[in-house]
């Protein structure tokens, strides 16, 4: 091994997949070509794994503390974990994606958070936005994500994905861009 250069962040990333992997290698199965909800389908990315849990969807190809596609729905009704603010169904996107940013911002588990854009998207036809920020985690690791959400009568969708920013990010962006563009609402969202 005398010959290889590898510093130890590129080792804490490796073992720390390796553990979750292994944590995680029983409900983590092939992803289905269509992903779907009562409201939402996308269509999965070729190869990648996915893990289904009471509160989302992931999606991973190389391991969650690598790359991951999140997919979550939930009541505005619900308060977010670290500021109890909740959404309001008049809300305009601006105004969501504050709410999103000031709960990453009291997240104790993100240091160092950056913003690189906080802008207006359509998300699967409807208004939203996109927040592009990176951060690190508590192992020294920079981490980037693109956060889309959008406001529906009753709900707030959300579909991220977030990425060790050396190396993954811009691998498995392709794949990501490929499912975001896949994203179909049903009509009715009004349950």
């Amino acid at each position: 091994m005398s010959g290889l250069n590898i510093n130890r962040p590129v080792i804490v990333v490796w073992v720390m997949a390796a553990l979750m992997l292994t944590a995680c290698a029983g409900p983590w199965n092939t992803a289905p070509v269509q992903l779907s909800e009562p409201h939402w389908s996308i269509t999965s990315p070729e190869g990648w794994m996915h893990l289904n849990t009471q509160e989302s969807e992931m999606l991973s190809k190389d391991g969650p503390y690598l790359e991951y596609i999140l997919i979550q729905s939930r009541s505005l009704a619900q308060g977010f974990r670290f500021t109890r603010q909740k959404l309001g169904p008049d809300m305009l996107p601006h105004e969501a994606a504050q709410v999103i940013a000031d709960n990453m911002r009291s997240d104790p588990l993100i240091r160092q958070l950056r913003w690189q854009a906080s802008e207006p998207a359509m998300v699967g036809g409807h208004a939203g936005f996109r927040l592009i920020y990176s951060y690190q985690d508590p192992y020294g690791v920079t981490i980037k994500t693109i956060y889309y959400g959008v406001i529906l009568p009753n709900q707030f969708f959300n579909l991220r994905y977030t990425a060790a920013q050396r190396y993954y990010f811009e691998k498995e962006l392709p794949a990501f861009n490929q499912v975001f563009n896949s994203l179909r609402f049903v009509t009715d969202l009004s349950s």
